[in-house]
């Protein structure tokens, strides 16, 4: 019995362009996993955390108000068009959180620590030391138990443009 002599070359080009097809399809994904994440650089390591994005005013303004939680390693990152102090408040937010402000470098300028505001109280706002262009939202006791410290350097994400 002969053999047909194209038959090896249609296999092996056959599975090169499935390789290639995977390739691309993994390298999409990568892509769209990378902007719904950031890394923190810290003494201990990096840390990537899942972050959903406030651009707009409306979304800077709400933030995470009214969410009874929000999930492990996760956050809201914020994008200000400028760097200047920031001021943040508890008004209608359920979740105590850790607030990191980070400059238009990336670097980890404060993090502090806010609880709730309480329905009958009148809600105190907390601006920053130093001025900001990004803000990071993550759980309260998070950057501790990251180690996230000021200094650290934060990957701005590719979505900003």
């Amino acid at each position: 019995m002969l053999l047909d002599s194209k038959r090896p070359f249609y296999w092996i080009s056959g599975l090169i362009i499935f390789a290639l097809a995977i390739m691309v399809v993994y390298f999409q994904y990568q892509k769209t996993a990378d902007k719904n994440s950031t890394t923190v650089f810290t003494g201990a390591g990096p840390v990537k955390i899942k972050i959903e994005l406030a651009k707009t005013q409306e979304e800077l303004e709400k933030g995470l108000m009214n969410r009874p939680s929000l999930p492990k390693n996760s956050g809201m990152f914020f994008i200000f068009p400028d760097e200047k102090t920031r001021s943040f408040w508890m008004k209608d937010t359920l979740i105590p959180l850790d607030i990191i402000f980070i400059s238009s470098t990336g670097r980890v300028n404060e993090i502090t620590t806010l609880k709730p505001c309480r329905e009958n109280e009148i809600c105190q706002p907390y601006s920053s030391k130093m001025p900001a262009r990004y803000v990071l939202e993550i759980n309260a006791g998070a950057a501790e138990k990251w180690r996230i410290m000021e200094g650290d350097i934060l990957e701005i994400p590719k979505f900003e443009k």
